[in-house]
């Protein structure tokens, strides 16, 4: 049965192909372009997650979250932000509900991670590809900080951040040199 992900977007050039892009990767899409009609159709659909952008038409998203964290029946639906909005707007985001914020304009690739995340976070993973992070687990050292380091700079959420220092700090701490000079593992 294909998961259910409810996209709260009025910029019909951004809902459309993301929207798509979903559907490709086997979700069953629902759309609202208002916070006033995701909150009913999110009541009605009981979807698997909600996306959504801050700045709508009427009321803003950060009304749609409180309105959903209020609700008895779907207010543990994970909720990820996408918006354009300035930082303290995305916090604000977070700390009325949302699980994670993205900037617009969205990297393809952190929007791919952040949803595995989430759907992870709910356990009951039902994506068939690797996390970059994950595919970097078996590289070498360096790529491995460097790629938590790439991480770092894009986390969404204070949790996540806290996440990755400490996956990094047990990385450089278990660095040590072997009897050649070099590091091993």
């Amino acid at each position: 049965m294909a998961r259910t992900i409810l996209l709260v977007e009025d910029d019909f050039d951004t809902q459309h192909p993301m929207a798509e892009l979903l559907r490709l990767k086997g979700f069953q899409v629902i759309t609202a372009s208002s916070a006033e009609i995701a909150f009913h159709q999110a009541q009605e659909h009981q979807p698997d997650l909600i996306i959504t952008d801050i700045v709508l038409p009427g009321k803003s998203g950060l009304q749609l979250i409180y309105n959903v964290r209020s609700d008895a029946v779907i207010h543990a639906t994970p909720i990820l932000v996408i918006s354009g909005c300035e930082a303290s707007i995305l916090q604000d985001a977070q700390s009325v509900g949302a699980n994670f914020c993205l900037p617009k304009p969205l990297h393809i690739d952190d929007f791919w991670e952040v949803l595995e995340k989430i759907l992870i976070s709910i356990e009951e993973p039902w994506f068939a590809w690797q996390s970059e992070s994950a595919k970097a687990a078996s590289a070498s050292p360096a790529v491995v900080i460097d790629t938590l380091l790439d991480e770092l700079d894009h986390c969404a959420s204070d949790g996540e951040r806290d996440d990755v220092l400490k996956r990094l700090k047990e990385r450089i701490l278990n660095l040590r040199p072997n009897n050649e000079g070099g590091l091993r593992v």
